[in-house]
C-alpha cells in the first residue's frame, strides 16, 4: 500500500476555499451562507406541489396536513442542514 499525503492537500484546499469566501463582497458572501435556505424552501414548495398532485390523482380527501408535512419538511431540513454542516465543519474553522 502506498503512502499518500492526502491530508496535507485537503487542508490546503480548505484553506484556499476559506480565503476565497472571505474575499467575496458582503452581498455574495451572504448569498453563499444563506443560499441553502432558499434551496430548502424551493424543495419544500416542490414537495407540497407533488403532494397536492398525487392526492388529486389518487382521490385522497383526508389527512392533508399529515401527508403534507413530510413532503415539505424533509426536503427543507435535509437540504438546509446538509449545507450548513458543510459550512460549519469545513469552511468556518479555518482562520
Amino acid at each position: 500500500m502506498e503512502n499518500h499525503k492526502s491530508n496535507n492537500k485537503e487542508n490546503i484546499t480548505i484553506v484556499d476555499i476559506s480565503r476565497k469566501i472571505n474575499q467575496l463582497p458582503e452581498a455574495e458572501r451572504n448569498l453563499l451562507e444563506n443560499g441553502s435556505v432558499y434551496v430548502g424552501l424551493n424543495a419544500a414548495l416542490c414537495g407540497l406541489i407533488a403532494n397536492s398532485l398525487f392526492r388529486r390523482i389518487l382521490n385522497v380527501t383526508k389527512a392533508r396536513i399529515a401527508a403534507g408535512l413530510p413532503m415539505a419538511g424533509i426536503p427543507f431540513l435535509t437540504t438546509d442542514l446538509t449545507y450548513r454542516c458543510f459550512v460549519i465543519w469545513i469552511v468556518k474553522p479555518v482562520p
